[in-house]
């Protein structure tokens, strides 16, 4: 599948330009997703990564100095027709940093399927499940209402997840969900992107090149806001076509040198 075919994508984009300002932190990009498979961004620091994750669950909208331009289709429908919280029980975002809410583990992962409604033992089903689709389960099963901030970082993050599941999402956006993890929850993030991608559609910012190979089945590389190259992981990350794609991969320190701005809105 190439950037511009559309047909059989569950996501895609035409033209999508993102402005702050006047300044442009996406410059016309077309990209097609697949379902069931994992497609990671790769890039330098502000190069529109994860300005262009944001704009896939309408985030822009939250900010009053945004322009978004150009269509996102969600299985060939443009997502600006779906009300904001329908679209984001669609698609799943799961962030760089763990922020779970202020409260207890169960009323985390309980949150959405409460806004919507579900109440007694279907609500406990869906929290039980959520749970154990993140591997959680087991650590928490005993504690369920105790407060979320008492978890570790890398239980902390895959309660999000959790969280996440629990709204049963088509797609799910991570933005570099194990840079703040240690090795071992990194590992567990990445078993469980790996399982999820049978399911869903997973789009992953990483600043990682380990990582892309490991989990990605497509990659796009990014640069000053461009969509430079995309394909098949193996072609773009050992026979990448555009020069700019073979200089960036040639820097060995660029998952170090990417990390800059932690996905600020230039990224």
């Amino acid at each position: 599948m190439m950037r511009g075919d559309t047909a059989r994508a569950k996501l895609a984009t035409r033209g999508l330009r993102v402005y702050y300002g006047g300044r442009a932190a996406l410059r016309g990009v077309s990209l097609a997703v697949p379902d069931r498979s994992v497609t990671a961004l790769i890039g330098p620091s502000g190069c529109g990564k994860s300005t262009f994750l944001r704009a896939l669950n309408r985030m822009h909208d939250l900010r009053h100095d945004a322009r978004v331009e150009g269509r996102i289709l969600l299985d060939g429908r443009p997502i600006d027709r779906l009300p904001p919280e329908v679209l984001r029980r669609r698609i799943g975002m799961l962030f760089q940093r763990p922020n779970p809410f202020p409260m207890s583990i169960f009323q985390n992962v309980a949150f959405g399927p409460a806004l919507l409604g579900v109440r007694g033992k279907e609500l406990e089903r869906i929290v039980c499940s959520a749970l154990q689709r993140a591997a959680l389960w087991n650590e928490v099963k005993g504690r369920l209402h105790q407060h979320a901030g008492g978890l570790s970082g890398g239980q902390q993050q895959r309660l999000c997840l959790a969280r996440a599941l629990a709204m049963e999402p088509e797609v799910l956006l991570l933005d570099e969900p194990c840079s703040a993890l240690d090795p071992g929850a990194t590992e567990e993030i990445e078993r469980l992107i790996a399982e999820l991608r049978c399911s869903m559609a997973i789009v992953l910012v990483t600043h990682s090149l380990e990582q892309a190979r490991r989990l990605a089945d497509r990659v796009a590389f990014f640069q000053d806001g461009r969509l430079v190259e995309e394909g098949p992981a193996a072609e773009v990350l050992e026979r990448p076509q555009q020069q700019e794609t073979r200089r960036f991969l040639a820097r060995g320190d660029w998952h170090r040198t990417c990390r800059g701005n932690g996905g600020s809105q230039g990224e």
